[in-house]
């Protein structure tokens, strides 16, 4: 747990104020009784004690020389650092022997100091290609080492007294029966409904542990590895058992931290405390209707065009000035297309026909023009 130096000083200061508040109290009920009783009866009982404002929590102070503040808190800069890289390093395999610390202690203190670096950042990209090389072909030995280690731990595990094997390959110990209920699985197509209250401990062949759930509940889905996930689904609340999974079950050829190398056989001491429902999704509010002409999301559909389809993000349809109606269909021309965010596209106004001409007089005399 991640624990500042405000938050330090501060529950230093409610201990602190907690201390004082204690050892403020007047009198203790035993006097008070006593007291009570040597109080002669015919005089009047005395009013009770005004309402007393409480004591200021006094400011943090300084407990520690500058020495030790500043060799106690370099460290955990240093210890914090480190384990945020090698979370993030391990699972690709770097390991220890691949680091010269003098220089990597060099190169963090230049960029604390805001130095530039003394080489070349082409030059470190391209040692950084030849390490992952050297780490691909190590993980391959590693992983060729594993997988033979593991196959012969399996076969001498297989014939101990009480191991069980089932058909994928998974073996498992029985070390407490339980009574409870088994996972129901959903009917196909549903999703699950139950969630797995579990205290487990994983190690490797070695004893090594990679993880646990420090002897508490946690709360898990069938969203692990295959060799977990069938014993989960099989055992009865209140079971505990012991499992060994075999790599092709557990994540094969992949390195999953610094400890948890590639091909690695599995044991986990696994312990079903409870089936719980798992929380319903929120359920999501109708959509309400929305005057028309007006740009809505989610999806719309399309005003005055029958069989129209819901699109989105929200579109205005451009429609012909003073109709209300959608264009007619395309008839070869490009048509005006709608754009997101909602605007409206101007179009041209409809061409009104010319007004008639005047009839030209016609001189006594003269006969009228033939119509061409």
């Amino acid at each position: 747990m991640k624990i500042t130096i405000i938050a330090a000083f501060l529950g230093a200061g409610l201990l602190f104020t907690g201390a004082l508040s204690a050892q403020d109290s007047p009198t203790q009920p035993g006097k008070k009784a006593e007291a009570a009783k040597e109080a002669p009866k015919d005089q009047p009982n005395p009013a009770p004690a005004g309402p007393t404002n409480p004591a200021k929590p006094e400011e943090p102070k300084i407990t520690m020389d500058s020495k030790e503040i500043r060799t106690k808190t370099s460290y955990g800069f240093g210890y914090r650092n480190g384990r945020n890289f090698t979370n993030q390093t391990g699972r690709f395999g770097l390991q220890m022997e691949d680091i010269d610390r003098e220089q990597f202690l060099k190169g963090l203190f230049d960029a604390l100091e805001l130095k530039d670096s003394k080489i070349d950042q082409e030059k470190i990209n391209e040692a950084l290609n030849q390490l992952s090389l050297v780490i691909r072909e190590r993980e391959k030995q590693i992983a060729a080492e594993n997988k033979v280690t593991g196959e012969k731990f399996l076969a001498e595990n297989k014939k101990r007294e009480g191991i069980i094997t089932s058909k994928s390959g998974l073996q498992y110990e029985i070390l407490k029966k339980g009574e409870g209920e088994v996972y129901p699985a959903p009917p196909p197509g549903q999703r699950p409904t139950k969630q797995f209250m579990t205290i487990y401990r994983g190690t490797l062949i070695d004893g090594t542990e990679f993880d646990s759930s420090k002897g508490k509940p946690a709360p898990m889905s069938l969203n692990v590895i295959a060799g977990y996930r069938e014993a989960l689904t099989q055992m009865p609340v209140g079971s505990k058992w012991k499992l060994f999974i075999p790599a092709e079950l557990a994540y094969k050829e992949n390195r999953r931290s610094a400890n948890l190398g590639p091909n690695s056989t599995l044991i986990f001491e696994l312990e079903l405390a409870e089936l719980k429902d798992l929380p319903k999704p929120p359920s999501r509010p109708l959509a309400r209707p929305t005057p028309s002409g007006r740009s809505v999301s989610p999806p719309v559909r399309v005003p005055g065009r029958p069989g129209a389809k819901a699109v989105s993000p929200p579109v205005r349809v451009p429609v012909n000035p003073g109709t209300g109606k959608s264009p007619a269909p395309s008839t070869g021309k490009p048509r005006a297309r709608a754009v997101s965010p909602p605007v409206r596209i101007p179009t041209a106004p409809a061409k009104q026909p010319d007004p008639p001409k005047p009839p030209v007089p016609v001189k006594p005399g003269k006969a009228l023009p033939k119509p061409k």
